[in-house]
């Protein structure tokens, strides 16, 4: 787990952020599985295409790991996860594939591992923020969630790149990446009205993975309905600066995660929340410890001061 990913959990709960240095989970939450996907491919460097290597991603971690779903048709989630990491991979990787930034040390001696990538032109960072929908509250949300607080450990700004899924209902993302009309008879793809209304009955909808459309159909729809901007866009940050020192603070927080002996208590409030629910949630409110037993897949542990 990189180091901002392992802050946040660390934040949300001091024993889910001992237990991540140790152990993955038997499942994948959806949103983790696609963004997981997405990342793969934008960095692969195999010649292939990058959306379909994200395809591919997301089916192998269905079909291995599995999704933390309480959904009854699996594979259809799968397939429609897959669907969106094709085509959001496809869109935000046209050329090169995307390079991290070099690993950095703290002040105390902490190795950084870094969860954002760099710009085209290395001058800055960008990250990936997947969401239902963007507004001013997830804004500040995404501004102060730890890795985009990496900007201020690299020192330099950060391009947040948004992409807007939809709401999620029954396993399927509702919005214009995954979800179209089209009409019975011209066959025309289009995603909203001129006056900004959805399309009626008379309109047969149509998800992205059993539509007969290209990407580059697809795309070519969401351009002329002008919807491209509003599902894809760059919300650019620049460097926080009106917090304490934040390098101190991730130094400090990282050193006592790894040295830490016993687990901390738990945030029994935190298990079940609905936006996030805890990955150790199988075991950790009932007394138990993740093991292979579980389902738990053990990280090799190394502390971050001897990958220096």
């Amino acid at each position: 787990m990189d180091s901002p990913s392992l802050l946040d959990e660390d934040d949300r709960c001091g024993r889910a952020g001992f237990y991540s240095l140790t152990w993955e989970p038997p499942s994948i939450r959806p949103t983790e599985a696609l963004r997981s996907a997405i990342l793969h491919g934008l960095q692969d460097t195999s010649g292939a295409d990058p959306g379909e290597v994200a395809e591919e991603k997301l089916m192998e971690i269905a079909t291995e790991r599995g999704l933390d779903s309480n959904q009854t048709d699996l594979l259809g989630e799968a397939n429609h996860l897959s669907a969106i990491a094709s085509m959001v991979t496809w869109i935000l990787r046209p050329g090169k594939a995307w390079k991290r930034p070099e690993l950095i040390i703290l002040p105390n001696g902490t190795p950084w591992t870094p969860g954002a990538f760099l710009s085209a032109d290395d001058g800055h960072l960008r990250r990936i923020v997947l969401c239902s929908r963007w507004d001013a509250y997830r804004q500040v949300q995404e501004e102060h969630d730890w890795r985009s607080l990496e900007s201020a450990i690299y020192g330099v700004p950060m391009d947040l790149v948004v992409v807007v899924l939809g709401q999620e209902r029954n396993g399927r993302r509702h919005g214009p990446l995954t979800k179209g009309w089209t009409h019975p008879v011209s066959k025309t793809l289009r995603f909203r009205k001129r006056d900004g209304t959805e399309f009626d009955g008379s309109w047969n909808k149509i998800f992205r993975e059993n539509a007969e459309f290209s990407r580059e159909q697809w795309l070519d729809a969401l351009v002329e309905d002008g919807l491209l901007p509003e599902v894809v866009l760059i919300h650019q940050m620049e460097v926080p600066q009106r917090f304490l020192d934040l390098k101190a603070i991730a130094d400090s927080k990282l050193s006592h995660l790894v040295e830490e002996k016993k687990e901390p208590e738990p945030q029994l409030s935190r298990c079940f929340d609905r936006m996030h629910p805890c990955q150790y949630r199988s075991c950790c409110p009932v007394g138990l410890q993740p093991n292979i037993d579980l389902g738990f897949v053990r990280i090799n542990q190394v502390h971050p001061k001897e990958r220096i």
